[in-house]
């Protein structure tokens, strides 16, 4: 469980540094519009550091390590999160340094941010595939 807490630590510390950055260059660049680096912040708050905050209680409640499509889920929901998080944050830093990426690049990027979101979906199939489980099991129901 301490390793969950260590995941979800890393995201909210990431999440706060980025909005810092954020923050920082916007003002240091005088940056008025809107960038992708300011949702890079609340997406690894919430996807990443709460998400990992609340999973102890499943686990406690459900048992939930204990199946096979937990250790899915922590694996595939964790890749596709820092796909989405780096992508994201490349794509927002450029447009704060006011650096656009030639045409090609700016779509590889932002298709590659969009299949980190997709393996993250992913993720939480597995996820409600574990909670399910874990619910038929200490129910007697299998």
């Amino acid at each position: 469980m301490k390793k969950i807490y260590i995941i979800s630590l890393s995201y909210i510390v990431f999440g706060l540094i980025t909005g810092l950055i954020n923050h920082e260059i916007a003002y240091w660049t005088n940056f008025t519009g809107e960038s992708v680096m300011s949702v890079v912040h609340p997406h690894a708050i919430l996807l990443g550091g709460l998400v990992f905050l609340l999973m102890p209680l499943f686990m406690k409640t459900f048992q939930l390590e204990k199946q096979k499509s937990f250790r899915c889920f922590l694996w595939i929901y964790n890749i596709g999160l820092v796909m989405t998080l780096g992508f994201m944050t490349a794509r927002g830093m450029s447009q704060l340094l006011m650096k656009p990426f030639p045409s090609f690049f700016d779509h590889m990027v932002g298709g590659f941010a969009g299949i980190g979101h997709i393996i993250l979906t992913v993720g939480l199939g597995f996820l409600f595939h574990a909670l399910m489980k874990s619910v038929d099991q200490k129910e007697g129901v299998i």
